[in-house]
């Protein structure tokens, strides 16, 4: 290895790392589990070699176990004086309490497993080094430019395979991304955020004609989320934008603005219908299932099963209103009521699709209330100019109404890391 690579090398910092690890976080989050667990477990590398770095610079042992011990303890200790961030670790302790009264442990495991990144991810924020502003929004710069360049696929994917993709659409299919279309269009909706909030802070990578740019990219997502036509995102971004709407007008008293953001709103949905054969198509179907649904005819039905879902959820809790029927047989339990009361959908039934009343349902009531808990101390330890965490708090709290997003190991990524990144920037940089 030359000279010049050693230099190289050792200018590399805990605090690149962790740029570069968040960076494959957001690229990989779309497309690839495993490059997402890298890129995560990366953040967990930076955090431990922060704390190495910082016990050596103390005086404290060189190497060896000895320095291993002092740096994990240094990190726990850490992470104990975080505590909105040690908190969460409840969203973790909960169902894996509840195997007590679980009789199916492996549907436990798995259920529980999901949850592991609620310790791992706040344990490392609470040890990664400082960065600053740049260093933050340069992350989600990657995000805008990422879901921009998977957007121009999947636009060129339906224009080859158009013919198909409608008529699959007729029958509640979705247009063809990557992963998971729900996931996606989440992931469409936050990179819209990031593109608002680098546009609010004059952000540019190294040239300043990257601005109009950026205008150009949020138009495009903003355009291609409509396209997508998934309800879930669509209700996220309208969601977010109302909330940062509301914001704005009670600092600025500019209700004229106001009045004329949701006239635009209102229009972009209109235009969005007559442009988007998509959107057609997908109303078309919602209005169809909803009448299915009401007739007792809405097997196979996707809103129809939705609908089941919530039913069923809210049987489950009133039999058990104070723990559920505990994490690990809410599968069993489900299938059991809906044999009973809703045979027709017995082979495509869905867990409740509602993260409040999946956790009612299978923790109960003390389930629920402890995850409210677990997820106030970022709320409360971010109230003050907090713009960029608070919209992507209402656009995660939508999701969670209408998805148990909190659920699955795509739906954690999504809601535990941007919730995190955004926190930890406010507080780095006193939330403006």
């Amino acid at each position: 290895m030359s000279a010049f690579s050693l230099r190289h090398w050792r200018r590399f910092t805990p605090a690149h790392l962790t740029v570069f690890s968040a960076c494959v976080v957001v690229v990989s989050m779309p497309v690839s589990p495993f490059l997402l667990s890298v890129g995560m477990w990366g953040l967990v590398f930076s955090a431990l070699w922060h704390r190495v770095q910082e016990v050596r610079s103390s005086g404290g042992p060189s190497a060896g176990a000895a320095l291993v011990w002092r740096s994990l303890a240094n990190s726990f200790r850490a992470f104990l004086a975080h505590w909105p961030l040690a908190l969460l670790g409840l969203l973790l302790l909960i169902p894996f309490v509840s195997g007590l009264w679980s009789e199916d442990l492996v549907s436990w495991l798995s259920r529980v497993r999901v949850r592991v990144p609620f310790v791992v991810l706040p344990w490392a924020f609470a040890n990664l080094p400082a960065l600053n502003a740049r260093q933050y929004d340069g992350v989600l710069y990657a995000l805008v430019w990422t879901m921009v360049l998977l957007g121009i696929g999947v636009c060129v994917n339906y224009a080859l395979h158009q013919e198909q993709i409608l008529e699959a659409m007729e029958h509640g299919k979705p247009i063809p991304v990557p992963r998971h279309h729900i996931r996606f269009s989440l992931m469409v909706a936050t990179a819209i955020l990031a593109g608002s909030w680098l546009w609010v802070r004059g952000f540019v990578l190294r040239y300043a004609w990257e601005r109009p740019l950026l205008v150009g990219a949020m138009l495009f997502l903003v355009g291609f989320l409509h396209f997508l036509s998934v309800r879930s995102g669509l209700a996220v971004l309208y969601a977010g934008a109302l909330f940062g709407l509301v914001q704005w007008v009670w600092r600025s008293r500019q209700w004229k603005v106001a009045l004329g953001s949701v006239a635009a709103a209102g229009a972009l949905l209109w235009f969005s219908f007559k442009i988007f054969p998509s959107m057609q198509e997908k109303w078309d179907y919602t209005v169809h299932d909803w009448q299915q649904y009401h007739r007792r005819d809405g097997a196979d039905y996707s809103d129809s099963e939705r609908w089941v879902s919530l039913q069923v959820g809210w049987m489950l809790w009133q039999a058990h209103p104070w723990l559920g029927v505990g994490t690990g047989d809410l599968s069993s339990e489900m299938k059991r009521v809906v044999e009973a009361h809703f045979p027709e959908h017995v082979k495509t039934f869905k867990l409740p699709h509602n993260q409040f009343l999946y956790l009612m349902a299978s923790t109960g009531l003390v389930g629920l209330l402890l995850s409210l808990l677990a997820w106030s101390g970022l709320l409360l330890s971010c109230q003050q100019r907090c713009w960029l965490f608070g919209i992507f708090q209402v656009m995660l709290l939508t999701s969670c109404m209408v998805e148990y997003t909190l659920e699955t190991s795509a739906g954690v990524a999504w809601g535990l890391f941007y919730s995190l990144w955004f926190w930890s920037e406010a507080q780095a940089n006193g939330g403006h």
